[in-house]
């Protein structure tokens, strides 16, 4: 990309800006820390309306036939085009509030970042495409679902929450959205293909008595691909966001170790690790409990996967390396940080003899003890 779009940059003498490594890179393409960075590569400042014409005509010549994801909020140039615009702030200015820009009167307006809202209606379109409209930005997911709340933006893919009008009476169900080139790993696989991947994956665990979301559906729209689950029913053990739990005891503790326990054996059982463990994705209703989220789930045999885990709950042994090794250690460790937490309201320490401490003060009995012990230390 970077070498197509070099000659052009230079002989307009272009203001650009790129990551400075391919580890920030796919940090911006993941959208956690914010969604309108996702698939932007290089950012470039046009002096003029002039200038930003003839860029953008240079550079979508330069990298045409390269693939790319598409760019939330932002206008595409043209048809399968990587070039993206948008008349937006970028840096401070002084006398400006943060978060403005100017209209065609000097007047300051908020700076929307929204879909259809790349080009304000109160200016010009520089880039006209001649006989065509903007796809719509709003409504149906297919023409079966009526999207009301959008729970996970991504740059692999959404996740909403949707009115499923097929069937009478209507119900709810939770929509997953994988998208083409979106956080595209070192192996070439995107949100399109981990998305295909998980629903196949989660009819194999619901065949084999894992308590996984049932796949309703599965169809391909504008080039992405969708799983519609059923809404499962249930509260979350700790909901995003929520560290530790309110109420502990060496109690609490036992009774989660009593109810995930065998389900994990179930899965791993099935030559499966989730990889995904964490009390957000552990729901529980009239004491039963479900599993969710097995996008990035793997063979437990399987070496070639990408060393990957989630914060607090990922073995620090396996922190370091570009590669898991075959094993359940990922959630087991997992496993045994959250009975940690419903026992002492919080974290692990990394040493034997602090966590040694907490057991003694919280009075947990020496079979619990042993028994959370053994899922931490492998991953220690």
């Amino acid at each position: 990309m970077l070498s197509r779009a070099e000659p052009v940059l230079r002989r307009h003498n272009a203001l650009f800006k790129a990551p400075r490594s391919l580890r920030l890179l796919a940090t911006f393409n993941t959208g956690v820390a914010q969604f309108s960075q996702v698939g932007k590569f290089l950012t470039v400042y046009p002096r003029s309306t002039d200038e930003a014409v003839r860029l953008a005509a240079g550079l979508h010549l330069a990298t045409r036939g390269l693939a790319g994801p598409r760019i939330p909020f932002e206008e595409r140039y043209r048809q399968n085009s990587l070039v993206f615009y948008r008349y937006g702030s970028f840096g401070p200015a002084a006398g400006k509030v943060p978060g403005t820009i100017r209209d065609v009167a000097g007047r300051e307006r908020r700076d929307e970042r929204a879909y259809g809202k790349a080009v304000p209606s109160w200016l010009q379109d520089p880039f006209p495409k001649p006989g065509t409209k903007s796809r719509a930005t709003a409504g149906p997911i297919g023409m079966d679902y009526l999207p009301h709340k959008a729970l996970r933006q991504r740059g692999r893919g959404g996740v909403y929450e949707a009115v499923d009008i097929s069937v009478s009476p209507t119900r709810l169900v939770v929509i997953k959205e994988g998208r083409r080139h979106g956080e595209t790993d070192r192996l070439g696989k995107d949100g399109y293909a981990r998305l295909k991947r998980e629903g196949w994956l989660l009819r194999r665990l619901h065949a084999a008595g894992v308590p996984v979301p049932e796949v309703l559906r599965e169809f391909r729209q504008r080039g992405n691909r969708y799983l519609v689950l059923e809404k499962v029913a249930g509260k979350p053990l700790l909901r995003e966001g929520r560290l530790q739990p309110a109420r502990y005891s060496w109690r609490r503790a036992a009774r989660i170790l009593a109810l995930l326990t065998p389900l994990l054996s179930r899965l791993h059982a099935a030559g499966w690790v989730w990889r995904d463990c964490k009390p957000s994705h552990i729901l529980i209703s009239n004491g039963a409990c479900r599993l969710i989220d097995f996008e990035d789930a793997s063979r437990i045999s399987d070496c070639e996967a990408m060393a990957w885990g989630v914060k607090h709950y990922w073995p620090p042994a396996l922190r370091r390396k570009d590669q898991r090794p075959p094993g359940t250690f990922e959630d087991d460790y997992a496993l045994g940080v959250i009975a940690f937490q419903f026992l002492a309201g919080r974290f692990p320490s990394r040493s034997a003899g602090e966590r040694a401490k907490v057991y003694r003060r919280h009075r947990c009995p020496l079979e619990l003890r042993h028994r959370i012990e053994r899922l931490l230390l492998p991953g220690c």
